[in-house]
């Protein structure tokens, strides 16, 4: 919806190449982590806005509260899950919820664009 100017097929690679990302960031090692912004709740909200909005351009389905925002949030609980059996890492709820403010900041931006565009669906 934020990303109707990226063109699908770049969103879907983009989408790939964050999850890859993400996902190899969340299981290495805490110290060996290259990129952050310093506080770890931030990084959480700043990579599930992301995926939320890649997700949304990218899928043919526009049902944003019934697919997208559960999808994600199942995949950031996988990511503590997986945390929690990894070395060096810990699971934490909190970070769960910064991943859902993230959806949800990205969902409520996207329902103030449709009150303006509704045609945009």
């Amino acid at each position: 919806m934020l990303l109707n100017w990226l063109d699908i097929r770049l969103a879907r690679l983009g989408l790939a190449v964050a999850l890859l990302a993400i996902t190899t960031l969340a299981l290495m090692p805490a110290h060996d982590v290259p990129i952050t912004s310093g506080w770890d709740k931030l990084d959480h909200w700043g990579a599930f806005f992301t995926l939320a909005a890649l997700l949304d351009r990218s899928s043919y389905c526009r049902l944003f509260w019934r697919r997208t925002l559960p999808l994600l949030v199942a995949y950031g609980i996988g990511i503590e899950v997986a945390q929690y059996f990894t070395p060096d890492r810990d699971a934490d709820v909190f970070d769960v919820i910064a991943d859902s403010i993230g959806i949800l900041v990205y969902g409520g931006l996207r329902q103030l664009l449709l009150l303006f565009i509704p045609r945009a669906e």
